[in-house]
Order: C-alpha cells, then sequence, then structure tokens
C-alpha cells in the first residue's frame, strides 16, 4: 500500500508540475487563434498591393480608435519571456516609464516596414497592459536581438508590420534598461 501512495505522489506531483508549465508556455505565447474585428480587416486587410495597405496604415496614424492599447492603461507590466520566471520577475513601469511606453507605441516613426518570420518564442520581453479592473486590456512581444520585430494584440497601424526602426530600436532598448535598473 505504501508504494501505491508513494507512485500515486509522484504522479501527482509530475502532474502538477506538467500543468504549470503548460499554463506557463500558454500564458507567455499566443497558442489560440485570435479572432479579427471586422472593422479592422476592412480597413486595413483587404488590399491588393503593398502600396494600398500602406496607405490605409498611413491615414489612421493619428486616428485615435486605432491607438495602442485602445483602453486607458493604469498598470504595464515587462516580463523577460523565460520559463516559469517570468511572473517572478517582472517589473511594473513607473508612471513616467508607462507614458513613454504607450508614447513609443505610438509613434510610427520608431517602426518600419520590414515584415520577417519569426516566432513570439524569440521574444525577449513581453509588455503587458492593464486597465483599472487590472484586466489584461493588451499584450506586446519584442524581439529585439536578431530580428527587431513586435506583436500586438490589439493591432496598432502606428507599428506597422511589426518592424522596429534603427531610431526605435535604440529608443526601446534605452529605456528598457532604465526600466530593469
Amino acid at each position: 500500500m505504501k508504494i501505491i501512495k508513494k507512485i500515486l505522489l509522484i504522479v501527482g506531483i509530475i502532474a502538477v508540475f506538467g500543468l504549470i508549465v503548460a499554463w506557463d508556455i500558454a500564458d507567455r505565447d499566443m497558442i489560440y487563434s485570435r479572432h479579427i474585428p471586422e472593422k479592422e480587416t476592412k480597413e486595413f486587410h483587404f488590399y491588393q498591393t503593398f502600396e494600398e495597405k500602406k496607405k490605409a496604415y498611413e491615414k489612421n496614424y493619428e486616428n485615435p480608435e486605432w491607438s495602442f492599447p485602445k483602453e486607458k492603461t493604469v498598470t504595464i507590466k515587462l516580463y523577460e519571456n523565460k520559463l516559469l520566471i517570468s511572473r517572478i520577475t517582472s517589473k511594473t513601469l513607473s508612471e513616467r516609464n508607462k507614458t513613454e511606453m504607450i508614447d513609443f507605441l505610438n509613434n510610427s516613426e520608431n517602426f518600419n516596414w520590414s515584415e520577417t518570420t519569426w516566432s513570439l518564442k524569440e521574444a525577449e520581453y513581453i509588455l503587458r497592459f492593464y486597465n483599472s479592473e487590472n484586466e489584461e486590456i493588451g499584450k506586446v512581444w519584442l524581439c529585439l536581438e536578431g530580428c527587431g520585430m513586435t506583436k500586438s494584440i490589439p493591432f496598432s497601424p502606428n507599428m506597422k508590420f511589426g518592424g522596429i526602426s534603427q531610431v526605435g530600436k535604440s529608443r526601446i532598448t534605452e529605456m528598457l534598461k532604465l526600466i530593469k535598473e
């Protein structure tokens, strides 16, 4: 009987650890399909040429309807994209850093039109945006080393296709350095 209890205990511990790892991977990655609102699809995704799509994005740079993250942000947290320790090592941005980060993400000069294939697993950082009810209202994956790309939910035309410009890369690198101090 003692052997059965030990086996069940070991199996239980392994199962709990497996669930924690699976939850963490799902939390840091995007393993689900995301519904794209009809208005976003019509405004930005039904173009035949790159130039038409680019004009649609540029036309909406200053449109508050498409600014990121579309709701009033109360808290922003920076997570390193590392298995199991990202939540433990997260940093909450100060009011000044929060304002700078939102301004950065809504400034099209910080982004270029490059589009590359990359995986969210390659991102070094994840920024999470929360409203006054502490609900997540936005998420940005930052891949700086090697790819210079971002992925955001919700979508904002200000970030173009996600490529970070040279100016943007130096700005975001400096901002992250100050946040991590």
